[in-house]
């Protein structure tokens, strides 16, 4: 089973035990699943699992209230009557229940998660979304009252609302009372920190040591370039032996080269030295191919 499964069967299965609890997540759940039709409150697709709690829980919610569902295996189609459910799901902006207990939160959100909702794994991504089709408005003005700033998207045929915020998410699951659940999305962000973390430096690194070894490529050109046309004769003795240590050690990094210089050198001095080797071959370089294109046109 997926995280997001794992967390509804758990929620499912906490069977909550005081009647204002059991009223409080049948009021979350036709909030996020509830839609009005003809006098009574309808529910497509409830699975077993869910099917079975509301029934239990609904008397909670309703003495008066009576629940019918069609289908077998998973039913496809739930109603429920009585007045508190049909108030329920006519109201755009529904009330919250009155909570009577600390856990009667707890409930409401667990039945509005078990309706709709659905969470990313949090070793990969901080996603808690649900989907809500015509109850979106609804749900908004829940999420609202809850303190959450959640968003709205439509993918494909789904109205969604979603929460990205990995603190937003936090809250939510602390606020579900599923401990859990909750330790598991910290420890599914501190890994998936520490992978992008030890990414990051991998990807550093590679850089690094491309751009070293480019950098020590163009260096071995000028040197080579600069000893072809017998211009190093003329060079400053440490401008010597800085191409000499180059040349000799063409893998080694600044770092490296600097740490085995004789006399010693700092990094930055040896990386100006080298620069420099790059600039007299450069300006060499030019200097025949200018007068290179004046033979040329001379010869024209």
């Amino acid at each position: 089973m997926s995280f997001s499964g794992d967390f509804r069967h758990s929620l499912l299965e906490g069977r909550a035990k005081g009647k204002c609890c059991r009223a409080a997540f049948v009021s979350g759940y036709l909030t996020g699943a509830g839609t009005l039709c003809d006098g009574a409150v309808r529910m497509n697709y409830v699975d077993p699992e869910a099917a079975a709690v509301l029934s239990e829980y609904l008397p909670a919610f309703d003495r008066a209230a009576t629940l019918t569902a069609e289908g077998e295996r998973r039913v496809k189609i739930m109603t429920v009557t009585g007045r508190a459910a049909v108030d329920l799901a006519s109201d755009p902006a529904p009330a919250f229940p009155e909570f009577r207990c600390n856990l009667c939160k707890a409930n409401y959100l667990a039945g509005l998660f078990a309706s709709c909702g659905r969470v990313s794994d949090p070793a990969r991504e901080w996603r808690l979304e649900f989907s809500c089709g015509d109850h979106r408005e609804r749900l908004l003005s829940v999420f609202s009252r809850l303190g959450f700033d959640a968003k709205t998207t439509d993918r494909r045929d789904e109205r969604l609302l979603y929460l990205r915020s990995s603190s937003a998410i936090l809250d939510f699951f602390a606020l579900t009372g599923e401990s859990d659940f909750y330790f598991g999305l910290m420890n599914g962000s501190i890994k998936r920190e520490i992978r992008n973390s030890a990414n990051r430096l991998a990807n550093c690194e590679a850089n690094n040591i491309a751009k070293a070894i480019s950098a020590s490529d163009e260096q071995v050109k000028a040197i080579r370039y600069l000893e072809k046309h017998k211009l190093t004769g003329g060079l400053d003795p440490t401008l010597i032996a800085c191409a000499r240590l180059r040349l000799e050690n063409p893998d080694k990094t600044l770092s490296q080269l600097a740490a085995i210089a004789v006399p010693p050198v700092s990094r930055a001095g040896l990386n100006h030295r080298l620069h420099r080797l790059c600039e007299i071959a450069e300006q060499h370089r030019e200097k025949n191919e200018g007068q290179a294109k004046k033979g040329k046109e001379a010869a024209k």
